[in-house]
């Protein structure tokens, strides 16, 4: 059946960007430490983890002609307030070339997930995965929100570092 193979395949796709960012974050987090700056690479690094678990689950749901379970319905959103970093957690993140790169590279990778997931949300004709799908798109979007909040505020000092003045 080609929709299902392009299902499987899409899905696939998913899990390779959610195990990308796992992959960042882990390293992000490896990187420093400073225990605030540590624990929000680690406390991503789960929900990516988390993410790429519910794609696998409905992988083998898909790929083995099983009906998919409703995660969106029985697995409540991340809470999707906006947080609030504290002034030293940015300047450690502007400071610090790989970490600032880090936040960069998972900001290209959240952008990638939510236009993905949107694709897939109108690709597909089964409930439970329209509605995971769209749910991934909000928890990605907030994911994005903050990583760019956190790059636009922690550019500062990164110019600092590297001796920049804007024109």
């Amino acid at each position: 059946m080609v929709l299902k193979e392009q299902l499987l395949r899409s899905l696939k796709k998913a899990m390779q960007g959610e195990m990308d960012s796992v992959n960042i974050y882990q390293h992000a987090a490896e990187h420093s430490s400073d225990p605030e700056v540590k624990e929000f690479f680690l406390s991503r690094r789960e929900e990516e983890r988390l993410h790429y678990n519910y794609l696998l689950d409905y992988y083998q749901q898909v790929s083995q002609d099983m009906q998919p379970d409703d995660i969106a319905g029985t697995v409540k959103a991340e809470n999707l307030e906006k947080s609030i970093f504290s002034p030293a957690f940015i300047k450690r993140i502007g400071e610090d070339q790989v970490l600032f790169s880090a936040i960069s590279t998972a900001l290209l990778l959240e952008k990638d997930a939510i236009d993905h997931y949107r694709t897939c949300k109108e690709e597909t004709e089964i409930t439970n995965l329209k509605a995971f799908f769209d749910m991934m798109v909000k928890w990605e979007t907030r994911h994005y929100e903050e990583l760019a909040g956190i790059q636009k505020e922690a550019e500062v000092f990164y110019w600092e570092i590297n001796d920049f003045e804007p024109f």
